[in-house]
């Protein structure tokens, strides 16, 4: 599975300013551009499924890095998009570390499949700690989106 079949250029954002200072904030920022871009109809159900998906433990892994998801009922097909701020945001890592990488996950409620392998993917191309460094380091969006590509058809 390639996780740059879901998503394109466009959907890696940066996020120069912030003043969020709570996970919700950041979600709700994250969802408010997806819906602002067209990649999704509404901010409901779309948040509160993330922000129920974080009450049952943290989706930021360490690192600087949080992968927020949910199976939403009604999506027709996954939707994916990185975030990079340039000022870390809270989002309760168990490190502690400000999240500076977001990969959004959200997939149709029965594609647990798909779902799952998404998550399995990401993980899988941010252990490697050069990967993750050319991420936070790319001079944009643009740069960021076509690294994450040939990673992600580099090691398939």
């Amino acid at each position: 599975m390639r996780i740059t079949d879901y998503f394109t250029e466009e959907d890696v954002l940066e996020i120069e300013e912030t003043r969020e200072n709570s996970k919700e904030e950041v979600l709700d920022q994250i969802i408010d551009a997806l819906v602002a871009r067209g990649r999704l109809p509404s901010k409901e159900p779309f948040l509160s499924s993330l922000i129920e998906r974080e009450a049952l433990g943290t989706t930021a892994i360490g690192g600087g890095i949080a992968i927020p998801h949910a199976r939403v009922k009604g999506l027709e097909s996954p939707v994916m998009a990185l975030f990079r701020f340039k000022r870390g945001v809270p989002f309760g890592a168990l490190d502690n570390a400000p999240v500076y990488l977001i990969f959004l996950v959200l997939a149709p409620e029965e594609a647990t499949e798909i779902h799952l392998r998404a998550l399995a993917r990401i993980t899988f191309l941010l252990r490697d700690q050069k990967v993750k460094e050319r991420l936070l380091e790319a001079p944009g969006s643009k740069e960021m989106y076509h690294l994450l590509r040939e990673e992600d058809e580099e090691e398939e």
